[in-house]
């Protein structure tokens, strides 16, 4: 879900805070500035954040049906009607080197293979519901192809000018359509990320296993995973990526700005849903989840984009 007070940006106060506001000193944004682009405000573990949820729906998701026993499979060993008019069929069709006996043997199950064959099917020699199908309604034998002398023979009456077309293209550049980006694949890819070690400035384009990330870098390799080129910096990121979102949803990226003595986005995570983060934490020292609806992040909260 995602969260419902990320809308009203630094501007919220949270109940219980309001309810101290009186009793505390007021701490300024410049202090909290101090806590570095990471801090480690509102970290939390992998059991206390969202990710066994994601990772458990995702599983469930994946699992392979069970099978189920389709009683109109007629194969090898079957007698009956059913097998008559299979083979009266067949035989009507050519492909009968079998009497009509209502007997599904051997000779049966190769005529089969072979209308199976010519058909574009799997060839089991079992008739199922495409096998059946065909049956009542085959494909006819492609004409044969005309040979390549004669393909490139255009024909033309004395005196005609034939224009021939010729591809130039080439086949090395044509490439497939990239494969568009779930917010469950970005959420994976972060979550690999889990446990490397936090260091300013590092971050290498290209690198599968980085021995370290920062805050930014972390975005970087994340969409490097699934395909996705985005700005180095959070306010490249901010200023040119993605479009802009109300509300994040899991595989988007939260922006905070404050965070350190800088203008703008300073620092940003991949949301993860319940109102949680994957981000580089510089107090913690490596990647980790986040408890966004602290009043640190919920303070410094700038907005959400989707990269997909």
């Amino acid at each position: 879900m995602a969260p419902s007070n990320l809308n009203a940006k630094k501007y919220v106060i949270s109940t219980a805070f309001a309810a101290t506001l009186a009793l505390t000193p007021v701490v300024g944004s410049s202090v909290l500035a101090n806590a570095g682009e990471g801090s480690s405000e509102g970290d939390i573990t992998y059991e206390e954040s969202n990710l066994p949820n994601i990772n458990a729906e995702q599983s469930s998701e994946t699992e392979t049906p069970s099978a189920t026993v389709n009683s109109s499979l007629i194969q090898q060993g079957d007698s009956g009607s059913g097998v008559e008019e299979l083979q009266s069929s067949l035989q009507n069709l050519g492909y009968s080197s079998s009497n009509v006996d209502g007997i599904f043997g051997e000779l049966t199950a190769q005529d089969v293979r072979n209308f199976q064959s010519d058909q574009g099917l799997q060839v089991d020699g079992i008739v199922g519901p495409a096998t059946s199908e065909a049956l009542g309604n085959p494909v006819e034998a492609a004409p044969e192809a005309p040979s390549s002398e004669e393909a490139s023979e255009p024909e033309a009456d004395e005196g005609e000018l034939v224009i021939e077309e010729v591809d130039n293209s080439d086949d090395s550049s044509e490439t497939e359509a990239p494969a568009t980006a779930s917010g469950a694949n970005i959420v994976a890819a972060a979550e690999s990320a889990l446990g490397i070690p936090y260091q300013f400035g590092a971050y290498t384009p290209g690198d599968p296993n980085p021995s370290a990330l920062d805050s930014s870098g972390l975005i970087n390799y994340t969409f490097e995973q699934v395909g996705i080129s985005v700005s180095r910096t959070h306010a490249g990121m901010w200023a040119n990526d993605g479009v802009h979102v109300d509300s994040p949803s899991p595989g988007d990226v939260v922006f905070f700005e404050g965070t350190y003595d800088t203008a703008g986005a300073s620092h940003s995570g991949i949301y993860i849903g319940n109102n949680q983060m994957i981000h580089a934490s510089s107090g913690s020292g490596q990647m980790v989840v986040a408890d966004m609806s602290i009043d640190y992040w919920q303070d410094h909260y700038l907005g959400a984009k989707s990269f997909q």
